[in-house]
């Protein structure tokens, strides 16, 4: 039985991708339970698929009687590998079970700093692996996190190639909910509304567009503000940074004066029709690990751009698509502007990163090697 915690409540990648792991390792005979928040979106989609739920409060990593939630879990399914998603839970996991041994896998999503203090020598001592989807995260792992190399693991985010083929229909919907006109060109973002992942300077960069190419542009950015939990109506309450760049850009949409349209479309379950209607992808983060909406665009087939930081530039590499700086609202529009300027180019470096993000990131490929990790092959 393996345990999986994710008690983080957001919708972004990291929890989208959490789930879509714990549901392809159900489709594999895995046996698990799911510890998480009451107000989860991924509940319901676990429930479906038969696989036990556990409820832990919203609380401290240091709670003791979240501890003990954890601790009586760990007896009534006889757990053999738990398996944390999100830093708090991991430390939270460690600190449970400090004087038991246990296997304990951690799967780090975001960057990190320098942790090597004796608290984070300790907590990292209980991990068996500390997995990552990034060779260069991997060494910067080594780097500023007290692990060995024998703790760490490199496993790329799985992606179901097969959703990528999307009815002609569903793409022309999408197009239509963003309003395109004839001989328009949509430039996407998708990801939470946060000023890390650099929503402002997407907005900004359809200002910086010349003129040239307004008319034959429309920006669209898919999202919706970081959740930090649900009050006790079940309504949920956001960051306050990302509600402020929430307003932003609620404002930018609103705005009908010079450079290209902006459009702001929230959250879509079903978000792989306007990726196929998309032409051009940008990843604005400010310091992104390694980007799951980057790895989509790259399979629906849109020209991606993104900032030259984290496990981006692994992903994107020399020939796969255009590095940037971060926060440069003017090098995004740059960059688009150089792609729509040289098709040839432009068609090159799609072909090159749809065939590495199919070759990388299909399940087919990915997922025995989480078996072979958990020693259930």
């Amino acid at each position: 039985m393996i345990a999986h915690v994710m008690t983080s409540v957001s919708r972004g990648g990291l929890e989208l991708y959490v789930r879509e792991l714990i549901l392809k390792l159900a489709s594999a005979g895995v046996e698990q339970i799911v510890v998480c928040d009451e107000n989860s979106f991924m509940v319901e989609d676990l429930r479906a698929k038969n696989i036990p739920v556990e409820f832990i409060r919203q609380g401290s990593r240091y709670s003791m009687a979240r501890m003990r939630v954890l601790r009586r879990i760990h007896r009534r399914y006889a757990v053999k590998i738990w398996h944390s998603h999100w830093r708090d839970d991991m430390i939270l996991v460690a600190l449970a079970f400090f004087f038991k041994k246990i296997r304990h896998i951690f799967s780090q999503y975001m960057g990190f700093g320098n942790k090597k203090d004796l608290f984070h020598r300790l907590v990292y001592s209980r991990l068996e692996k500390l997995v990552t989807t990034s060779e260069i995260m991997n060494a910067l792992a080594l780097e500023r996190l007290p692990v060995t190399e024998q703790q760490i693991a490199c496993i790329r985010y799985g992606r179901e190639t097969e959703a990528f083929k999307v009815p002609p229909a569903k793409i022309k919907n999408a197009k239509k909910t963003i309003g395109l006109k004839a001989g328009q060109k949509i430039v996407i973002s998708l990801c939470r509304l946060d000023p890390m992942k650099g929503v402002r300077e997407f907005a900004d960069a359809a200002k910086f567009i010349g003129e040239n190419w307004r008319k034959k542009m429309v920006f669209v950015q898919i999202g919706e503000p970081t959740i930090l939990g649900f009050d006790a109506g079940k309504k949920p309450f956001y960051r306050p940074e990302a509600t402020q760049a929430f307003e932003y850009l609620k404002t930018a949409a609103q705005n009908t004066g010079d450079g290209c349209r902006f459009v702001l479309l929230p959250f879509q379950k079903d978000f792989i029709p306007f990726l196929k209607a998309a032409d051009y992808f940008v990843l604005g983060s400010y310091d992104e690990m390694y980007s799951l909406s980057l790895i989509d665009a790259m399979m629906a087939g849109c020209f991606v751009v993104g900032t030259d930081n984290g496990g981006t530039p692994e992903q994107i590499g020399q020939h796969r698509g255009l590095l940037i700086p971060e926060k440069n609202a003017a090098a995004i529009a740059d960059a688009l502007m150089q792609a729509g300027g040289n098709p040839t180019l432009r068609k090159k470096m799609q072909k090159a990163a749809y065939t590495w993000a199919m070759r990388e990131h299909n399940w087919k490929f990915v997922l025995p090697q989480w078996l072979t990790l958990y020693n259930l092959r």
